[in-house]
Parts: structure tokens; sequence; C-alpha cells
């Protein structure tokens, strides 16, 4: 059964090179054989893997599901990276790895340092990788593949949580296939009026769908190397920003509005301090371009890096937030950040831990399980006042069960193993330890701009290997639900598995 599902997953990822293929055959470019061989290798994978499931009577248990999530997305990457290299455009597989990665995670980090001389199939396909990546390569497969969707009938919810990450599962639909549908509806709805957005302003048709794939993603990835702000334009940036607040929004949402429960998005607490955060932030920032200049140390080559007028500013505000808190990573016009100082990176750096809402295409440690947190902690400070007082943890006026707080609790606390490890391991392969906790913070966040060695002004390919290989598997981890990846790694995992 799991090698039957790993065949269907290479088929869908055939179709978009197949796509990709059909791209740079339209614009009459060289890349279009590497597109070719590669829908070769990956579908010949694929029928062969199908075949040996269709063979299998063996049904999907509990610690299958988490398997075929981690791995699924391991072999999209592999195979994702051969029109890389066979086209030339990168020369080596640790680079091509990372890129590859990095797409599909929706991260957005790049070690390509020309964009704007890439293949429009080249363009295309890094584009389309990552709307792959954005509501999830199996969350697809559950929607769109009746076959799998019953073999896997128990196991939907399960595969649907592993790639979902948040504190629960809400289901739209009596099954995770009609849920999983609905959801995909959600998504490419919102790719469509995006593309159209776009395509009214001064990008081309190409351009637009590019831009909204990676958009609704919040994947950053663009067909320019000064992103949004290649365009000089307002009016994208505007939409590009809203776009990018609404694809970090619990797509749940979308589909009680749509069938008129407004109730339940008036009583979402998470949506609620999700937007009021935008606000805030945006006047903080908006407050930071007109205070940073009268403090010492703030440059007059610096200043000039700021937005000049109070409606400039406010816009590179909203979007330096939208962008930020989505975990997008897009640049405007005003876009490198590192240049603006100190002030402005931390404030930065919070955002991107945070993220958007559960449920949606953002990264980060996600909106919801902040609040959680907060409260768990503050209903902790209050029993310590009053011993005898019974204190429950609510969310959206309802009662959080304990096992939910218990893995929230785990969840921060692998979290910050991660970070130690990573900032020891990342420091080993040469970087400062700042530009080490700065770069496990952005990959693990999924947002692929950080500050300094990975910042704006920077490139990732100027990396060591080895620190693209850890940070590789960090957007995989942050991709996924935490456990997901470190539940491999269990040796009672593996024994469970074999009984």
């Amino acid at each position: 059964m799991r090698s039957r599902l790993f065949g269907v997953l290479l088929f869908l990822e055939t179709a978009a090179l197949l796509l990709s293929a059909l791209v740079a055959w339209y614009y009459h470019e060289a890349d279009l054989k590497a597109f070719l061989i590669t829908a070769g290798i990956t579908g010949g994978a694929g029928l062969i893997l199908y075949f040996i499931g269709r063979l299998s009577k063996k049904e999907l248990v509990l610690q299958d599901t988490f398997l075929v999530v981690a791995l699924s997305w391991v072999l999209f990457s592999v195979f994702g990276m051969l029109p890389f290299l066979l086209s030339g455009t990168i020369n080596n597989i640790t680079d091509a790895f990372f890129e590859t990665m990095s797409g599909f995670s929706t991260t957005g980090s790049t070690i390509l340092k020309v964009i704007d001389g890439q293949t429009h199939g080249i363009l295309f396909w890094r584009s389309i990788m990552q709307w792959m990546g954005g509501v999830g390569i199996v969350v697809f497969t559950l929607a769109f593949i009746p076959s799998i969707a019953r073999s896997s009938r128990s196991k939907g919810v399960s595969l649907f949580a592993a790639e979902a990450p948040g504190l629960n599962v809400e289901k739209l639909a009596p099954s995770m296939r009609g849920t999983s549908r609905l959801l995909w509806g959600i998504y490419i709805n919102l790719t469509i009026l995006c593309a159209f957005m776009y395509w009214l302003g001064p990008m081309n048709l190409f351009d637009a769908v590019c831009h909204a794939f990676t958009t609704i993603a919040t994947g950053g990835f663009s067909t320019h190397q000064e992103s949004i702000g290649y365009f000089h334009s307002e009016y994208l940036e505007c939409v590009c920003a809203v776009f990018m607040v609404l694809s970090a929004v619990n797509f749940a949402l979308y589909h009680f509005i749509v069938v008129g429960r407004w109730d339940i998005v008036r009583r979402n607490e998470e949506v609620k301090v999700y937007l009021s955060s935008i606000v805030v932030m945006t006047l903080l920032f908006f407050g930071l371009f007109y205070l940073t200049p009268y403090f010492d140390g703030v440059t007059e080559s610096q200043f000039e890096t700021y937005p000049q007028g109070a409606k400039d500013t406010l816009r590179a505000s909203f979007f330096h937030v939208a962008t930020m808190l989505s975990n997008t990573g897009f640049s405007g016009q005003n876009g490198n950040y590192d240049l603006w100082g100190m002030l402005f990176v931390i404030p930065t750096l919070l955002m991107l831990i945070v993220g958007g809402c559960a449920g949606s295409t953002s990264g980060g440690i996600k909106m919801v399980r902040v609040i959680v947190l907060f409260k768990f902690v503050k209903n902790s400070v209050k029993e310590l006042i009053h011993p005898t007082g019974m204190f429950s943890v609510k969310l959206s006026g309802q009662a959080i069960d304990d096992e939910t707080v218990r893995r929230l609790c785990s969840f921060f606390a692998f979290f910050l193993f991660l970070f130690v490890v990573n900032a020891i391991a990342l420091s080993l392969t040469g970087m400062t330890l700042e530009d080490a906790c700065i770069a496990f913070l952005t990959c693990f966040s999924n947002l692929g701009l950080g500050s300094g060695a990975t910042g704006p002004g920077a490139s990732f390919a100027d990396l060591p290997a080895a620190a693209k290989w850890i940070l590789a598997f960090d957007m995989l981890v942050g991709r996924l639900e935490i456990m997901t990846v470190f539940l491999l790694f269990s040796h009672s995992f593996w024994t469970a598995r074999q009984s």
C-alpha cells in the first residue's frame, strides 16, 4: 500500500514536470529536454512503485502514515532537483536538493544568484513546486485520488494531520477526502483570483501566474531577483500584501464564510489575534521609520533606504508585516530590512518565528500555539497565587483538554532542543553563532529570508555545503508536524511498526 501511494504521488509530480515542459516548449527553451527526461524518470519510478503496491495486500498501519508523509517530501525533492541538474541551472547535488526542498516546503530560500536570467521553464517549475507544497502533497492525494482515499480511509485523519501542523484537525465534511477537496477548492480559487489581480497590474500573464502560485502558498519564490520590488508598483505591493494576509488565515474559515456560518468565524480567537497583530505591528514599523532617525547610529545612507512620505511608509510597513507574519518572504521596493537597523530586525525575527494561523499555508510555530502557551503560563501563575483554584485553558470559548496542552508543551520542548542543536551544528560548519541561530529560525519557519548571512542582501549559495543539508532538514521539519519527522528517529516507532 505504501509503494502504491508513493507511486501515485510521483504521478502527480510527473504531471507538474510535463506542465513545466509545456512552458519550456512554448518559449522555445533548451531546458525542454531536461523536463522531459525528468518526467520520464519520475513517471517510470511511479509506475514501478504503483504496481509493487498493487501486489501487496497489506493495509496502512498508523506508523506508516507518518513514514509516507515524511518520505513523500524527500522523494519529491530527489526527483524534483533533476531539472536543475540536467539543464545546467545548478551544477551540484547539494544546491539542487536545497533549492528543491526549499520549493516544496514553501520556504523560499534560494541559492540562485541571478534569477532574472533563468528560463521560463525553470521559473515555472520553482513556482509550481511551492504551489504543490502549499496545502500539502498528501492532502492533494487524499482529495483527488479516490482509490487512495478509500484504501486509507481509517488513516485519512492521520495522513492529513501529519502534513497540516496545528493543534488539531477539523473536519469540514463527513470524510477527510471531502475535507481535502474543500481545502483544495478554496486554495485553487484564491490562486485564480490572485493571478487575475496581478495580471490587472503591470505583470504579464506568466509573472502573474507564477507569483500567484507562490503568494497563495506563502512560498516567496519570484521570477525576478528583486522580487515584487522589481515592478515598482504600489498597486502590486498592496495586492500582494492582502493576499499574503489572506493565505495565512485558516482555510477552514473561508468555507464557513461561504456556507454562512459567521458565528464560527466571529468566535475564532486565533484569527482575531492574527489580524490584530498585523495592525499593531504595522503601526509599530510605521512609528519606527519616523523615530529611528533621531537615534544615534542611524547613518544617512541607512536613512535613504527608508520609504519617504506617510503613504509610502504605511505601504512599506504593511507589506513588510504581511510578508514576515505570513512567512512568505517577498521583498518590496524597500525590501532590505537589514539596512534599516537592529530596531527593525528584532520584531521582524519575532514575526517570522510566530507565523500565521494553523490550517493555512503559512509557516512558523503558528499563532494558535502562542495563544495557548500564553494562557497556559498565565494559568500557572494564577495557580501559584491561588493553590486551590481550578483554571482551564480556553480557546474561542472552548476548554482545551490536558492532552492537547501536553502536546503543545512537547512541541515547544522539541523546538528549543532543535534550536540548540542546530546552533551548535551550524556553528561547526563555519557560520557565526548569530547567523546559525537566525538561519535555523528562517528555515524552520519556512520563511526564506533571515538576517545577516541569510538576509535580503546575502545569498544561501555562500553557505557551507554541510550547512545547506542541515537547513534542508530544518525546512522539512518545519513544514511538517514536528513529531512526524522525529518519530522516524525513534526506536519504539520501528519496533511498534514491525509488531
